[in-house]
């Protein structure tokens, strides 16, 4: 197979539900769901183009992570379908940014509140450091610090910043679910990167650090703590932490079953129950 053909675990027909992790679709619908059920938790209005630009800010972020993944060599034998399109294809990663990139300005110009913007460029700089932090400083470095933590303490203040602007910037009832939310993130990565490190025949130089391998191993307990923490403040959103915990739960003890290239999709798939809670309330 040569560099320009198409992985052929995506260009199989019945692969076609690999495509969204491949292109990195996961992340932004995530945030936009949980977003969404925050709001109506909370009783919050948001500016109807909130989600578009969560969607799109969170989109671009994780192009730009596998594009710069893509100017290191590969750190093992295998690497997952997300990171082997962008190596593959970065031309159309590039593209895919810049057009994702330019819909984000238009959007946070014409569509967004001003104090949302400011919110999304005070927050870049902390996702600026991080960049750096990743793809500057050595790969050994990595198990020093908790990367993990840091990726899913940006995530969730990029998926409750709208929702805090429009509750009066009141932190104390978002709390509970911000670190409900959180933990769910940091479990989430620490599997993902736990499991494919283990697979990837990477160096130790490039082994997860002990936060992130302890979450992996310990997943059970960490997954009830987060659903005794979630049953604490009892909304929807509460409910929607609680189904993920389970699911993450399960998807760890059920991850010798499931083909190395679909865990990371099925961890992500764990973070999707604001869609079920949707569902249910436009039955009813």
């Amino acid at each position: 197979m040569t560099s320009h053909t198409i992985p052929r675990f995506l260009a199989e027909p019945a692969a076609f539900w690999l495509w969204p992790s491949a292109l990195s679709l996961d992340a932004p619908l995530i945030a936009v769901l949980w977003q969404w059920l925050l709001a109506r938790s909370m009783a919050v209005t948001l500016n109807p183009f909130e989600p578009l630009a969560l969607g799109l800010a969170v989109w671009l972020i994780y192009i730009a992570d596998h594009l710069l993944d893509t100017a290191k060599p590969p750190n093992g034998a295998w690497e997952p379908p997300r990171k082997l399109f962008y190596r593959r294809h970065w031309h159309l990663g590039l593209v895919l940014a810049i057009a994702v990139g330019l819909a984000l300005t238009a959007c946070g110009i014409h569509l967004l509140w001003a104090s949302t913007v400011r919110g999304g460029l005070e927050l870049s700089v902390g996702v600026a450091g991080y960049f750096s932090l990743i793809h500057l400083t050595p790969a050994r470095w990595r198990i020093r610090w908790p990367r993990e933590v840091v990726v899913a303490t940006l995530f969730t203040l990029g998926t409750f910043g709208a929702v805090w602007l429009s509750n009066g910037r009141n932190l104390a009832p978002l709390a509970l679910p911000a670190l409900v939310f959180m933990l769910l993130c940091w479990t989430n990565c620490s599997l993902i990167e736990t499991w494919e490190w283990e697979v990837s025949g990477s160096s130790e130089g490039d082994m997860p650090n002990r936060a992130a391998r302890w979450v992996a191993q310990q997943s059970g307990k960490v997954a009830g703590a987060i659903a005794i923490l979630a049953l604490l403040q009892p909304s929807p959103f509460s409910v929607a932490g609680l189904m993920s915990a389970g699911a993450l739960w399960l998807v760890a003890l059920k991850r010798g079953a499931i083909p190395i290239c679909l865990l990371s999709p099925a961890a992500d798939l764990a973070l999707y129950s604001p869609l079920l809670i949707w569902a249910l309330r436009t039955r009813v």
